[in-house]
C-alpha cells in the first residue's frame, strides 16, 4: 500500500508490523492446489465461505460438486462505480453486467492457461463435466472467456480484504470496465489487496492501484513483472520459489 494508505490501517488490523505495505514476505504464497477454478456471479451477501453462500438452483449444487471435485469455487461481482466518477455509458460498470448467475470455468497451471464462460452448457444440457475440468479439460462447447482481474473483498473472512479490496476493484473498474471483478477470499489475508490475474493465476500482492495497473499491463503484454508477485496458483511451493528465482534474475518473465 502507499504510506498513506499505510497511516491509515485501522488498529484493529490483526497482521502486525509490515502487513498491508509489503514488508511481509510474499514470495511462494500463491495456493498451490487452485488448479481448476469454477467462477459463479453473484452479487451477495457472502457467507464466510464461498460454498456456504445460498445460491439459487441450480448454482448452489453446482458449487458444492465443483467442490467436492477439488476445484477452487469463487464468487465474483462486478465493483460498484466510485461515487461521483464520471464515466460514458461505454465505461459504467454495473453489477450483474453478465447477466445473473454467468458462471466461468478456469485452469491455471502448464503450457496452456484457458477459461471459458459455462453458464450456457449448464442451461442447455443440465449438467457440466467438473470431473474433466478438475484436469483442465475445457468444456465443450463453451465459448473463451477473459482475461479477468480478481480483487478480493471478502470482508466477513477477514476485515483487511474489505478494507484495501474494495478502493481498488472500484478504481481498476474504471480502467479496466470489462475484467475487473470483486471476489471472495483468494488467500493471505495479510497481503491485501489481493490481485489474482486469470486464466493464469498470476497472484500480486499487496498492491495499490499503480502497482496492480503495472501488474496488469505486463500480464497483458504477455509477462510477469517482480513487483509485490506472490506466484502462479496450481504450483507448488518450490516450484515458485524457482520460479521467483528467474524473476529475480531477469526482472520479468513470460507468463
Amino acid at each position: 500500500m502507499t504510506d498513506a494508505e499505510d497511516d491509515a490501517v485501522p488498529a484493529w488490523c490483526e497482521h502486525g508490523p509490515g502487513a498491508h505495505d509489503g514488508g511481509a514476505p510474499a514470495p511462494a504464497t500463491a495456493p498451490v492446489a487452485s488448479r481448476a477454478w469454477l467462477l459463479i456471479e453473484h452479487n451477495g451477501p457472502w457467507a464466510h465461505s464461498a460454498v456456504e453462500t445460498p445460491l439459487p438452483a441450480p448454482l448452489g449444487d453446482l458449487a458444492a460438486e465443483a467442490d467436492r471435485a477439488g476445484i477452487r469455487v469463487q464468487l465474483i461481482r462486478r465493483p460498484q462505480p466510485i461515487r461521483g466518477a464520471q464515466c460514458g455509458p461505454e465505461q459504467a460498470v454495473h453489477p450483474g453486467q453478465h447477466g445473473a448467475g454467468a458462471v466461468f470455468a478456469a485452469w491455471t497451471p502448464g503450457p496452456g492457461p484457458w477459461m471459458s464462460r459455462v453458464d450456457g452448457v449448464v442451461r442447455s444440457q443440465g449438467d457440466l463435466d467438473l470431473a474433466g475440468i478438475a484436469e483442465g479439460i475445457p468444456p465443450a462447447g463453451a465459448p473463451a472467456a477473459g482475461p479477468f482481474y480478481l480483487v478480493c473483498v471478502h470482508a466477513r473472512r477477514d476485515r483487511c480484504c474489505g478494507r484495501f479490496g474494495v478502493p481498488l476493484a472500484r478504481a481498476l473498474a474504471q480502467e479496466y470496465p470489462a475484467q475487473a471483478w470483486e471476489t471472495t477470499h483468494l488467500g493471505g489475508h495479510k497481503h491485501a489487496a489481493n490481485l489474482a490475474l486469470l486464466p493464469h493465476g498470476l497472484y500480486y500482492g499487496p498492491v495499490d492501484l499503480p502497482a496492480a495497473v503495472r501488474a496488469i499491463e505486463a500480464y497483458e503484454a504477455g509477462a510477469i513483472v517482480a513487483h509485490r508477485y506472490r506466484g502462479r496458483a496450481g504450483h507448488d511451493e518450490a516450484w515458485q520459489h524457482a520460479e521467483h528465482a528467474r524473476l529475480a534474475a531477469e526482472g520479468s518473465l513470460v507468463t
